[in-house]
């Protein structure tokens, strides 16, 4: 018998409104029997939602608990407001929740500052460490590619960075159950001296660790030829690197599309090729950043996440619960 998960869910934040997290949520709920969720947020907003379920989905509403969260956190919020007057917030109250030890782990579409900055607070860092940072996967020529960070911190220093390896690693070798897991740090240039002088301090730092498999530097082409099962980088250059990575998936996933309707393949075939397509390099299933770190699990979804999109997220957040990731990586901490 599966065991039973509780997880948080952060309703509010998202681009597409509260409707789409329920949707998500009671998807979540159909697909997986054992699993409970806290669904975090205003009253005035979120009753209304509940009371227009569907008679079908109804019997799933006794695994959906509802908490109020008068405020909500907005993206134009300052960290010190949100930290200081913002504590009925859905946000803040989905994380006090794991703080707590009353759910698993949270999921939110929230600001990825105000996520980073709250979870700190709450749910503490590692010993050890310094910063948490968004680590999460992206599709290669080869496989899949964790990369870290992804966002929380648009800037590190060389020991940050070092640190986000170490972190990579623990969680790529739970993941692959492969200790040996190949790291490298992302630059501009493979040569030696080159890129930013914290890029340079940090593989240093790499080098001289004899735990970690580091391979050295990896220019951003190269990420996607899939060279390495780890990508060490700051927020700012790995935010670049996966929206970059899906504006160009999303480019020739409308080419092929074309090429494909005025070819003489059959509409079968097509959709084939474009279900192994989807399958591979859809964003919406890729969709969830592990935030690294911390001692419990916190898992950012896009704020521009649709139900599908936010569904995956959720599941993914379960996947690494039932692993018991946080808990491996406090012992390696």
């Amino acid at each position: 018998m599966s065991a039973h998960y509780t997880l948080a869910l952060d309703a509010m934040g998202g681009d597409l409104g509260p409707s789409t997290s329920l949707e998500a949520a009671l998807a979540c709920l159909e697909r997986h029997p054992h699993l409970t969720l806290f669904w975090v947020g205003p009253q005035v907003v979120l009753a209304p939602l509940l009371a227009n379920v569907s008679h079908k989905q109804a019997p799933l509403l006794p695994r959906l608990h509802f908490i109020d969260a008068p405020q909500v956190v907005e993206k134009t919020d300052d960290l010190m407001v949100i930290l200081r007057q913002k504590q009925n917030s859905s946000m803040y109250l989905a994380l006090a929740l794991v703080a707590e030890g009353k759910a698993n782990a949270c999921i939110s579409c929230g600001s990825s500052g105000a996520l980073m900055a709250l979870s700190r607070h709450l749910i503490k860092m590692l010993p050890g460490y310094e910063r948490p940072a968004f680590a999460s996967h992206i599709p290669t020529r080869k496989g899949m590619c964790l990369v870290l960070d992804m966002g929380a911190n648009l800037a590190s220093t060389g020991q940050q960075l070092y640190q986000f390896g170490q972190l990579g690693q623990a969680l790529e070798a739970r993941l692959q159950q492969n200790p040996n897991v190949s790291l490298m740090l992302l630059n501009i240039a493979t040569e030696s001296g080159t890129g930013q002088a914290q890029v340079q301090a940090a593989d240093a730092l790499l080098k001289a660790d004899s735990k970690l498999n580091y391979l050295g530097y990896i220019e951003p082409q190269e990420v996607f030829e899939g060279e390495a099962s780890i990508v060490v980088c700051d927020g700012y250059a790995g935010n670049v690197l996966i929206k970059s990575g899906e504006g160009v998936s999303n480019m020739l996933a409308h080419s092929l599309m074309e090429n494909l309707t005025t070819s003489d393949l059959t509409l079968a075939q097509t959709e084939k090729i474009m279900q192994a397509w989807q399958i591979q390099f859809d964003p919406d299933r890729l969709n969830g950043a592990f935030l690294l770190g911390l001692q419990g699990l916190v898992v950012k979804s896009h704020s521009y996440a649709n139900a599908t999109a936010l569904q995956y997220a959720i599941e993914a957040t379960q996947d690494y619960v039932e692993m018991q990731v946080a808990e491996s990586l406090q012992d390696d901490g």
